[in-house]
């Protein structure tokens, strides 16, 4: 064996007893501070001499009250307390614990640039925060939800200007408003495929059908022939209800459209359908499907707004139906006869109208298009993500600001939403120069959002034309003489 190897293996030697020494000062250190040895033995405690009986257990060996036990600082086997027990010696004093830092009692926000004494909370936009104790220090603990007034999406949304297409601004309604709340209540229509499988309804002209492609813009508000007709923006309020608010403002432009109405300000009821549809159909303000609200105005009608306010986006959920009907006022309602003497929840004199069954549009853009120009606006529910809340003006398009994709952890913040779509028009796509067709759409928001309520989208986005409902809305003498004649 070579002069290398053994030097080798005498340090490897070294090390390994170097370690085993440290093992045992330190479990002999917290057992001499902790545990008496001697002190506990029967008579005698200490033993003269070598007296190999004169010991207590230690861990799994053994240690000696005898004085033998001690043959120099490096080489004794005596038990912890033997010094002070059998030598007289003081005892070591306990080793001193460390200073406990200095507790703070505060918090300091560097968003809001203020201090929060301990357990007090705060809203930092839409996140609740508290200031709370972790070891003796105090910090803040806050939630990380999306805000919808988020200055972060709203700065990412307007850096990429021009190019997105479209401005963003926050709004006061939403300030302090989580994302995740705002789809719930300020949307409301829950997605139901079914209504691809309704009958759609064919162009009366086939050539007004295709002529349609020439047409590059209408707007129901001014043209001749529904200017004055058609419903302005109502407001929803802190209520999912735009399933049922969508499909009753559609068919009042309707009712009026047939009616040739002139400056109708008096719109259908809401809350009619809200509170008084079958409890399945909804959630309240929680959400509801598309389909049963044309189902309860087809099978039940519907009075005016006068007649039964909306109450529900200021009061919240409003379980109680307050506007019934007999078994004799619903078989009216099935031969389509107009019903008189209507009991009102407001007690004011009041309306009640019918109509005929709803139908789908088309999914595509021409269908859409002559549905509009020759009939009316139509009901539309779109994808909705978060930029949506923000929307000022310009074209919209359903995520193009990326945000989603750059934070993934917000990738799944969507829900649905029903609007009216009264129009169309052509713009230039300022990312490619090029010509792009928009859908003129009537939100339920209030005039304070938008472009005074409406917005503009781009064909083809956020699932806009994948569910298209209208109704002939046909008043109750139309109806019945469209049934004497079958």
């Amino acid at each position: 064996m070579d002069d290398t190897s053994i030097m080798t293996r005498s340090l490897l030697v070294i090390i390994l007893i170097s370690l085993l020494l440290n093992i045992i000062d330190c479990r002999y250190s917290e057992w001499e501070e902790i545990k008496p040895y001697c002190a506990i033995r029967p008579n005698p405690q200490c033993c003269t001499s070598r007296d190999d009986d004169c010991f207590m257990p230690y861990y799994d060996s053994r240690c000696y009250c005898d004085s033998f036990c001690f043959r120099g600082i490096d080489n004794h086997d005596c038990c912890p307390d033997h010094d002070s027990v059998c030598e007289g010696k003081p005892a070591p004093p306990p080793p001193t614990p460390p200073p406990r830092p200095p507790e703070i009692r505060s918090c300091y926000d560097t968003v809001t640039g203020r201090n929060y004494p301990l357990g007090q909370s705060f809203l930092r936009d839409c996140n609740l925060c508290r200031c709370v104790t972790l070891g003796y220090q105090a910090t803040l603990s806050c939630e990380e939800d999306l805000c919808v007034n988020s200055p972060d999406l709203l700065s990412h949304v307007n850096n990429q200007q021009p190019y997105l297409g479209w401005k963003a601004t926050p709004y006061d309604k939403f300030n302090g408003v989580k994302v995740k709340d705002a789809l719930k209540h300020y949307l409301g229509t829950i997605p139901d495929r079914s209504l691809r499988n309704m009958v759609d309804n064919a162009p009366d002209d086939p050539n007004d059908y295709f002529r349609m492609d020439e047409v590059h813009s209408f707007d129901a508000r001014t043209h001749p022939n529904y200017a004055g007709k058609i419903l302005g923006i109502r407001d929803q309020g802190k209520c999912g209800i735009s399933w049922a608010l969508s499909t009753v403002d559609v068919a009042s432009d309707r009712l009026a459209l047939v009616q040739n109405i002139q400056h109708r300000n008096e719109p259908l009821s809401v809350q009619n359908v809200l509170s008084c549809t079958d409890p399945e159909a909804k959630d309240n303000c929680d959400g509801g499907r598309v389909a049963y609200a044309w189902g309860f105005i087809k099978d039940r009608g519907v009075v005016t707004e006068d007649c039964y306010p909306y109450e529900s986006g200021t009061l919240g959920n409003i379980t109680e139906c307050r506007f019934h009907l007999s078994d004799s006022e619903l078989q009216n309602i099935a031969q389509h006869r107009k019903l008189t003497n209507i009991r009102c929840p407001s007690r004011s004199n009041g309306e009640h109208f019918n109509f005929g069954p709803a139908y789908r549009v088309r999914d595509e853009p021409l269908s859409i298009k002559y549905e509009i120009h020759f009939r009316g606006p139509v009901q539309a529910t779109m994808r909705v993500t978060p930029e949506f809340f923000l929307y000022k003006s310009g074209v919209y398009r359903c995520g193009g600001s990326s945000y989603d994709r750059q934070n993934p952890r917000y990738a799944n913040l969507a829900g649905y939403h029903s609007i009216r779509l009264l129009g169309w028009g052509t713009s230039i796509d300022p990312r490619t120069q090029q010509q792009e067709n928009y859908w003129i759409a009537a939100n339920s928001w209030g005039n304070g959002w938008g472009e005074n309520g409406y917005f503009h989208i781009r064909f083809g986005e956020c699932e806009i034309e994948e569910t298209v409902i209208a109704t002939y809305g046909k008043s109750t003498e139309v109806l019945k003489r469209k049934n004497k004649r079958q």
